[in-house]
């Protein structure tokens, strides 16, 4: 064989050999915690892509999976046959599903006692709907292509399963492209025990003309994505407030007094999976995800403006291929852009105010789930502390605040509040290996449990001495 061709050939056998050690890695990888003085526990296993779950006791959790059914866990054990099955009516494709979950306020205390107040259970989901009159501010091309919609309902639990359906809100979608992603679906009940709801944008475009079209007629066409002379609201692209019961005035919006403007709590958002409310101040906080930069971690007040589409992290969208979802892995801005012009942004006659994210990623990671820690049975140092999950990687982050809980306490590395590479997060990844973490919620014996959609695992952090609890 001639030396060149002898060169090529184990130059090739080399380039393969780097590339099924570096998957052997990623596939063996093994959630891992960086503190010694505390350790992993498997909680359930065999779950099918699991997005979300809530707690009923201590011992005693409703866990919801994607293509549509609803699992209970007692202790260790997963419960036969699921406590609710909805998988006829569900659309599950791509980012589309069984999504969110939250309890009623009567329901989330720190007893161990089941069923004591009857609360209401609710969920989040995409259903596939025959009804034409979904939302009449959203027009034909956007609402009427498919009829399928993200639809909160409440339920009750009765003889161990999920029962009496009650429609709070629908969000329609729309067509077969319009909707498969950027779909939201994080749902927490808050302080004022109103329902807080993300909700996508809807739309990833592709390439720049896609994402003009997009801008110009398709779902970013619109006021809530800070498009002047856009559509009306449809019930995209922002954090929305539902009432538990259907009829409590919705007194904390600020945009506007039409349905379903005046449900808007913050807009211009692109998609986030992540939020939770501060045990301290009772701030909202979100995580947003970017389309190769910008992830995002913002404490959102009432009319807060994300930015999107003309602001994602600290960086001004000046043309539309900083839209584009599908560019290379590992894309850098290489610098902090602070010089953003907020007059081009949208504010709802000044009701909408624009601020910078309190964190941001230069290169996206798919933040998702955000959790305020109230607890101290992990340590005192990790009490009323912010913990967030991420898909890639399944990293682990764990912040402090600021005294005043406006802010995150970072490093000189990070006195901009950006990351612009990874080394410069080391000190903040508190766990890794998750296999894409979905959510994060404390027990109510104060743990934190983690769930993974990829290999169908729920895992809790627990000290690694403990006593018996």
């Amino acid at each position: 064989m001639p030396r060149i061709q002898k060169a090529i050939l184990i130059s090739i056998l080399s380039i393969f050999v780097l590339f099924l050690f570096h998957n052997i890695l990623i596939v063996n990888a093994i959630p891992a915690l960086k503190d010694p003085k505390l350790k992993l526990e498997i909680v359930a296993k065999g779950l099918k892509s699991p997005t979300s779950l809530a707690f009923l006791a201590k011992d005693d959790m409703l866990v919801l999976e994607k293509d549509g059914t609803v699992r209970r866990i007692l202790g260790n054990n997963t419960l036969e046959p699921p406590i609710l099955d909805i998988t006829s009516i569900l659309n599950s494709t791509r980012e589309r599903g069984l999504l969110g979950i939250a309890m009623s306020k009567d329901w989330q205390s720190d007893s161990s006692e089941r069923h004591k107040n009857d609360p209401n259970i609710y969920l989040y989901y995409t259903e596939n709907t025959p009804r034409k009159d979904v939302n009449k501010h959203c027009n034909m091309k956007v609402c009427q292509a498919k009829h399928v919609v993200n639809s909160l309902y409440s339920y009750k639990m009765k003889d161990g399963r999920l029962v009496n359906p009650k429609l709070l809100i629908n969000i329609p979608v729309g067509s077969a492209d319009i909707g498969l992603e950027h779909v939201g679906g994080a749902i927490t009940v808050g302080p004022d025990n109103m329902i807080y709801i993300t909700s996508g944008d809807g739309y990833p475009c592709r390439n720049y003309e896609d994402c003009e079209n997009t801008i110009n007629e398709g779902a970013l066409n619109s006021k809530t994505a800070n498009k002047e002379g856009g559509s009306s609201a449809t019930g995209a692209g922002g954090i929305l407030v539902v009432s538990q019961d259907d009829k409590t005035p919705i007194n904390n919006h600020k945009l506007g007094d039409n349905f379903p403007l005046n449900l808007y709590y913050a807009y211009g958002i692109r998609n986030s999976f992540g939020i939770d409310f501060d045990p301290v101040t009772g701030n909202l906080w979100d995580t947003e995800n970017g389309p190769f930069f910008g992830d995002e971690i913002n404490l959102v007040k009432p009319g807060f403006n994300s930015g999107w589409a003309k602001i994602q992290g600290v960086w001004p969208i000046t043309n539309y291929n900083l839209l584009i979802k599908d560019l290379p892995n590992e894309y850098y801005f290489p610098k902090v852009n602070l010089t953003i012009n907020e007059g081009t942004l949208f504010d709802f006659n000044g009701n909408g105010k624009y601020s910078s994210p309190e964190f941001t990623w230069n290169d996206s990671i798919g933040v998702t789930a955000i959790k305020f820690f109230n607890s101290d049975k992990l340590g005192r140092e990790y009490k009323n502390d912010i913990f967030v999950g991420t898909i890639a990687k399944g990293f682990l982050y764990h912040f402090d605040l600021n005294k005043e809980r406006n802010g995150l306490l970072l490093g000189d590395k990070l006195k901009d509040n950006v990351a612009l590479n990874k080394k410069q997060l080391k000190d903040y990844v508190i766990g890794s290996g998750f296999y894409g973490i979905t959510d994060l919620e404390v027990s109510p014996d104060g743990f934190l449990y983690i769930v993974s959609i990829r290999d169908g695992e729920i895992r809790r952090i627990v000290p690694s001495e403990r006593k018996d609890f």
